[in-house]
């Protein structure tokens, strides 16, 4: 069956366009009974991980997609690895769209795109209840370009660095929202050695030592190889022996080396 496409609203400017959506189901909850989009390339207060501000490259795409659960209902909680299972279908339109090669991008776990060794992109993943109806929010941020590098203590790279001169358009926000609506629509989610052995193999980090730190305070907790991820999207850390997985939303990771 092909994708019913779903709409994605273009904005000329917003504060962030998770907020936005947010704020239209919780206004007008009647209005929106169905997926939709909304993106734009000038966003103002872009929302990262564990609450910190997405760093807007001002000349990148700014996307988010929401569904209500019932596009693809789950018996309790949301699937705790939508963020390693959107960043990869991300990683791989982007592949398909610019023809890149699988050299160049990977992910980094749970939902960072990376390219050369920096930060290409990334995926925000919510879960809001509004009218007794649960929604998911995928906030997808992607650098085209870095007019001006920000001044960050975390590497950057865009895909006009990777060789790409195409703009954000339409074209791509719209093979953006079927590669998400795909994985709603279709038992991929279930299909876990399918996603987890191909997370691994484009795991930048993967077999490597790493260190996980706090997220917001950057203090290192706990350093050891990076064995994987398992279905639930926890990664899989062998300390000393022995193995102890790392929850999805817990911690950061980061390569021993820039620890």
């Amino acid at each position: 069956m092909m994708p019913r496409m779903w709409p994605c609203e273009r904005l000329a400017t917003i504060d962030s366009t998770q907020r936005e959506l947010l704020r239209r189901l919780t206004s007008a909850p009647s209005q929106h009974r169905d997926p939709f989009g909304l993106w734009t390339t000038a966003q103002t207060q872009g929302i990262g991980s564990h609450g910190r501000q997405w760093i807007d490259s001002r000349g990148g795409l700014a996307m988010s997609l929401g569904w209500p659960e019932s596009v693809r209902p789950w018996p309790a909680a949301p699937n705790p690895a939508w963020p390693l299972r959107l960043s990869l279908a991300v990683m791989q339109t982007l592949e398909e769209f610019f023809q890149l090669t699988d050299a160049m991008l990977g992910v980094k776990w749970p939902n960072d795109i990376m390219a050369r060794g920096r930060k290409l992109g990334g995926v925000l993943v919510s879960r809001h209840q509004i009218q007794g109806r649960w929604w998911l929010i995928a906030g997808i941020g992607i650098n085209f370009s870095w007019p001006s590098p920000p001044d960050i203590n975390r590497p950057v790279i865009a895909l006009e660095d990777l060789g790409v001169t195409q703009a954000p358009t339409e074209t791509i926000v719209m093979a953006l929202s079927a590669a998400v609506e795909g994985l709603c629509e279709h038992s991929e989610l279930d299909d876990a050695k399918a996603w987890v052995d191909e997370f691994h193999r484009r795991d930048l980090y993967a077999n490597q030592r790493v260190v996980v730190i706090h997220p917001v305070s950057g203090e290192p907790l706990a350093a050891g190889r990076n064995c994987g991820v398992i279905h639930s999207g926890a990664l899989r850390l062998e300390i000393d022996g022995a193995e102890r997985l790392i929850e999805v939303g817990e911690l950061s990771l980061r390569g021993d080396r820039v620890a």
